[in-house]
């Protein structure tokens, strides 16, 4: 009885063999799914310095042959890729990017299988390798400011860096080239004019793409500026009620502008100067005279106003892109215009605004309305006002410097 149960177990058995090695047989010749493979230590355009620790990692439906990685077509030669024989395999390596030269590179993965189709699998991206020590410093050793103005911060670098911060009276400002491919870094740092005059440091903190760390100080000094006083004047009340039947709170403008500042261009949309934006027969307000009104008490006048004929043409004091064409109780009917790293100008009070919508790209000397009195005005003039970081600067610096 043993002995008739013993024959058919084997013939089970030899059976079970027999459909192993055909299904291997076959998978063999059939198998056409391409390797897939995972380089982990090395990302797509990543920057690297020094030995980067790498691994290769695959699990496959069928065993990869080998695998070949060259950069920039040389082959790396890391032995035990060369015959793996594996479904699922991690195998580390280092990358000594000492080797190769600071810059961009393209690196290649090659893939084949076992199988009788020998399916291949191609891969490759661009790195690159920074292995020069960081090195900067301050093109002026020291700045000297006045109340109300802006400090042109620049920088000297040895390459492109990741990260550029300039900390000032506890604010902290971005640089970015000062044109495409520079390494001279820029930061325009608003001086509020309520700012107490003094002694301050100013500290810049660079870091590169591999880490690389440098921090550098200079000093920075606030000078004394003082401004003149006026004694107030007076709107109508009955032109004020109007304005609040048709014009929005100047509050929404500020909310505006703070929204649009984190939506800054992270490069200039100008070259060279400003320009003041009419043909000006008279500055009437100095920037920062200090006024007293009923409406809204003692404050500092954070703009200049300028004089010409009523209604003649205003134009955009630089090329930038409109961010604001409304209406508002204190400032009347009003366009911003962003420049490029966080600098506006405001144009208030206009009669009417010229062909223009918010997201147009306009060029230096564009129209964008009419001198007018709308809003918190007694009189026809242009309320003209730059702001770097929202901070509100003298604009003239502007029109007589080139940033």
């Amino acid at each position: 009885m043993l002995h008739k149960l013993k024959f058919p177990l084997i013939v089970v058995f030899l059976s079970l063999i027999l459909f192993w090695i055909s299904f291997v047989i076959v998978k063999y010749y059939t198998y056409s799914d391409l390797p897939e493979v995972c380089l982990s230590g090395i990302e797509k355009k990543a920057t690297y310095s020094g030995v980067v620790n790498c691994k290769m990692r695959a699990d496959n439906g069928y065993k990869i042959a080998n695998i070949d990685i060259c950069i920039d077509g040389k082959d790396l030669c890391i032995t035990d890729l060369k015959r793996i024989n594996s479904k699922k395999f991690d195998i580390p390596f280092v990358l000594d990017t000492t080797k190769f030269s600071d810059g961009k590179h393209m690196l290649e993965i090659n893939s084949v299988d076992s199988s009788y189709k020998k399916n291949k699998c191609k891969d490759n991206f661009e790195f690159f390798i920074d292995n020069m020590p960081l090195q900067a410093a301050f093109l002026d050793s020291e700045y000297k400011v006045s109340q109300g103005r802006t400090i042109h911060a620049k920088l000297q670098l040895n390459k492109n860096i990741k990260n550029t911060k300039i900390k000032f009276l506890e604010n902290c400002y971005d640089c970015y080239p000062e044109s495409d491919y520079s390494n001279v870094y820029e930061c325009f740092i608003p001086i509020d004019c309520e700012v107490s005059p003094g002694e301050y440091i100013l500290t810049a903190h660079l870091q590169d793409s591999v880490n690389g760390e440098v921090k550098l100080s200079t000093k920075a000094a606030i000078e004394n500026v003082v401004f003149p006083k006026q004694r107030g004047f007076t709107v109508a009340k009955g032109k004020l009620e109007e304005e609040k039947e048709i014009s929005m709170s100047n509050k929404i403008l500020e909310e505006a502008l703070e929204k649009w500042l984190k939506d800054s261009p992270k490069k200039k949309l100008w070259t060279g100067s400003f320009e003041v934006p009419l043909d000006c027969k008279k500055i009437a307000t100095p920037f920062g005279e200090i006024r007293m009104t009923t409406e809204k008490g003692r404050y500092l006048h954070k703009a200049v106003d300028l004089l010409n004929l009523p209604r003649c043409v205003i134009w955009s004091a630089q090329a930038g892109r409109v961010i604001i064409k409304d209406r508002f109780l204190m400032s009347g009917n009003t366009v911003a215009i962003d420049h490029g790293l966080g600098v506006f100008t405001l144009y208030y009070h206009l009669e009417d605004f010229a062909d223009i919508e918010i997201g147009d790209l306009i060029k230096k000397g564009s129209p964008i309305g009419k001198m007018g009195m709308t809003g918190y005005a007694n009189g026809y003039h242009l309320h003209w006002e730059l702001r770097v970081n929202n901070v509100p600067v003298d604009p003239l610096q502007w029109t007589k410097d080139t940033f």
